[in-house]
């Protein structure tokens, strides 16, 4: 059986060992890049981590698997009647194929946004804030108000992580009377709006604790290089991060003969997470229930890879079943925030289970040894990226 996976991220790379592991036939992986990026993770290489806690390269999680060919392209059509995924550099011929391309950012139309706004969703916005901020450092500039704009998990930890950072950077460097603050801005009306209000109230406290301004229910309007504007208010500002806005893969809207889309644009997909005939659509590219987090991905990908196996042993089919999944965050070190079925653990405890929860995302991804040694990265310092 020829497999094409179209996909370096969580649903891909584990749908990719998974299937490799019942040995059911080659296996071609595209990704855009050479590497797995940990999007977990990015909000602490963004403040001065090693870049090896959020990068992985993708030989190197395959070494074990010679079975599975690892092409670096891009995506740009498919043809299910042929069985043919088009890319950039080649055409891959499939007998079932799995696409998991992730999401894009949306800035929802925000005047300025797009043009201004710093990021910390790949490894280019990544470094390009990076940079920033040792401009910031080397002008001895660090009397400013960084906006982070999104109170979704990547934006909280982003602000804890931010506000630490700045505190330490200034007291290294010896600045003296600064004002730098971390403002979270949300327009929904509390933080954390997909997790339970339990969590908003508990993280909302520990933020101002630490000293970062939370505003709820309100909305940004524009942004240029020198100031925000939130409700109508202008306020100076040099930084501001955008955390907010997804939107799924445009690709699946531009195949709409392929594909059936939903309102929210995710492709519909049938009891065995296919979205056509013999091509499963997985992670944040469906309407599943819990779609968009790693665990969900890991939980289609591992379905995925059962499923090619009953059909191939004609054995009976099961449909898949979504599973709820432990939630957690950070908030600056050695303090986190976990829940699951209404349960919670916060503060030092919190931190333990979410830095074991990523331990367990690691060793879904990696050989036990390098899924370790980029799990203790996080405790390593800053590098050049």
């Amino acid at each position: 059986m020829n497999i094409v996976i179209v996909g370096g991220g969580f649903a891909g790379i584990k749908a990719a060992l998974e299937i490799s592991k019942r040995h059911l036939g080659k296996i071609t992986l595209i990704s855009d890049e050479p590497y797995f990026l940990h999007h977990a993770t990015l909000y602490s290489t963004a403040v001065g981590r090693s870049l090896a806690e959020s990068v992985i390269p993708l030989n190197q999680i395959f070494a074990d698997h010679p079975n599975v060919t690892v092409v670096q392209d891009t995506m740009k059509n498919i043809e299910t009647r042929r069985k043919l995924i088009i890319g950039k550099k080649k055409q891959y011929s499939y007998d079932k194929a799995v696409i998991a391309i992730g999401s894009v950012t949306t800035y929802f139309n925000i005047n300025g946004m797009a043009d201004h706004c710093f990021g910390v969703k790949s490894l280019e916005e990544i470094k390009k804030f990076n940079e920033h901020m040792h401009d910031e450092v080397a002008h001895k500039k660090l009397d400013n108000e960084y906006f982070i704009i999104g109170g979704g998990p990547t934006g909280i930890e982003l602000a804890g992580a931010l506000c630490e950072h700045l505190r330490s950077t200034i007291r290294i460097n010896g600045i003296k009377n600064s004002k730098a603050q971390v403002t979270v801005v949300e327009a929904a009306p509390r933080i954390l709006p997909r997790m339970s209000e339990t969590a908003s109230h508990i993280v909302s406290k520990r933020l101002r604790k630490m000293g970062v301004k939370v505003l709820t229910d309100h909305k940004v309007e524009a942004l240029d290089d020198k100031h925000i504007v939130i409700d109508g208010k202008k306020v100076k500002t040099s930084t501001a991060i955008w955390t907010s806005g997804v939107a799924n893969n445009p690709f699946f809207a531009e195949h709409p003969d392929t594909f059936h889309l939903a309102p929210n644009s995710r492709v519909i997909v049938d009891q065995y997470l296919q979205g056509a005939k013999d091509v499963f659509v997985i992670g944040d590219n469906n309407t599943v229930k819990y779609s968009g987090m790693a665990w969900p991905a890991f939980h289609q990908a591992t379905f995925v890879a059962k499923h090619v196996s009953r059909v191939a042993t004609k054995r009976p089919k099961v449909p898949f079943r979504p599973k709820s999944v432990m939630a957690g965050l950070p908030v600056g070190e050695n303090w986190g925030y976990a829940e699951w079925h209404g349960v919670y653990i916060a503060g030092k405890l919190g931190a333990w289970v979410r830095r074991r929860m990523e331990l367990y995302g690691y060793k879904q991804l990696a050989p036990p040894k390098l899924a370790k040694a980029a799990w203790q990265a996080h405790n390593v310092p800053e590098i050049d990226l």
